[in-house]
């Protein structure tokens, strides 16, 4: 052999070796310039057998989709029932609001307005809103006629919130302002509901609104009662104290039925007892006394004398209702029989 072919022998054998163990300048092994393939570092390798490995991914809490009612699912008005002087309480902006019956002015319906409220009239209806009259709550009777010109007159709405409601009917433009439409059956006859909302206070009062609709109660109208003292005053005999004890319980009821302050706190035996019985007089209520009835003057076993008193009782929203009272006396320092509970 050559001495020629010795040495490229050699070279071949020390770059073979060179190759295999990884040895001699990287940069020039992996660079372009270098002649023939890169080959990668077995530290590069290994990188890239770190970097392709996936890594197991977070645990994530199990989601539980609730499906929203779905279209007319829901029930608003089951039945609207008869008024029975009950009170409500609505939440207004986080605040629990006490309401009172309001009757519709010429409808035989009425709604629970919150005390923050007012009832006015709008477009010759009945309207329950907020006291700058922009968001309100009108109701109207339809016959058969109103019924069928009110299909295909509203737009269906896309609020999940009113969607899901029977009574819904969907919505309309009126003068600029969109109104929510709803129509319900009280004592077999149609009616409709439209309820405006500014758009920027629709969060805090639709809601409201939604529950005061729900709340609508039925009181027929009725010719107001004339207010007095319409009865026969009942025999108590000619004794002194008891005629005085009779005397001072129809002044009482004279003062009452006619909101006569002065009146009233002269039948009472402190004024205590006067400040804490001025509801009756400042109820608002007309009251029609008709029966007076004597329980005992003095009641057998007690110091104190009694009668029973029966009226028509009329509320400042229309509602008649037959009541009655047992009024108390007891005798004061100097011996006269004077008011001590209205109970």
């Amino acid at each position: 052999m050559s001495i020629r072919n010795s040495v490229l022998g050699a070279g071949c054998i020390t770059m073979l070796l060179a190759l295999s163990t990884g040895c001699g300048n990287g940069s020039e092994i992996n660079s372009p310039d270098a002649g023939g393939m890169a080959q990668p570092s077995a530290t590069t390798a290994a990188r890239a057998i770190v970097s392709v490995t996936p890594s197991p991914a977070p645990a994530t809490p199990e989601v539980i989709q609730t499906e929203p009612p779905a279209v007319k699912s829901v029930v608003l008005i089951p039945a609207v029932p008869d008024y029975t002087e009950s009170g409500r309480g609505y939440e207004i902006k986080g605040e629990v609001v006490q309401a009172s019956f309001s009757a519709d002015q010429t409808l035989p319906l009425g709604l629970f307005m919150p005390e923050t409220m007012v009832r006015f009239e709008q477009d010759g209806r009945t309207a329950w809103g907020t006291p700058d009259k922009q968001n309100y709550i009108t109701l109207m009777k339809l016959d058969a006629a109103d019924a069928a010109a009110g299909d295909g007159e509203f737009e269906p709405g896309n609020d999940r919130q009113l969607l899901k409601y029977k009574e819904y009917l969907g919505s309309k433009v009126i003068g600029g302002q969109t109104a929510e439409v709803f129509e319900f059956t009280a004592k077999e006859h149609a009616y409709r509901a439209e309820l405006h909302i500014q758009a920027e206070q629709r969060a805090a009062l639709l809601p409201v609104f939604i529950d005061m609709l729900r709340d609508v109660e039925y009181m027929e109208k009725q010719p107001p009662i004339t207010p007095g003292v319409f009865l026969t005053a009942p025999d108590v005999g000619s004794d002194p104290g008891k005629k005085q004890a009779l005397q001072e319980t129809m002044d009482c009821l004279e003062a009452w039925a006619a909101g006569d302050k002065e009146k009233f706190a002269a039948t009472m035996h402190s004024p205590q007892l006067n400040e804490a019985l001025q509801f009756f007089l400042d109820n608002k209520n007309v009251y029609h006394f008709y029966e007076l009835t004597v329980l005992g003057i003095p009641i057998q076993g007690a110091k104190r004398a009694a009668f029973a008193v029966s009226y028509t009782r009329m509320t400042s929203e229309g509602y008649i209702i037959d009541g009655g009272n047992e009024i108390s006396l007891l005798k004061n320092k100097q011996g006269e029989w004077k008011i001590a509970n209205i109970d």
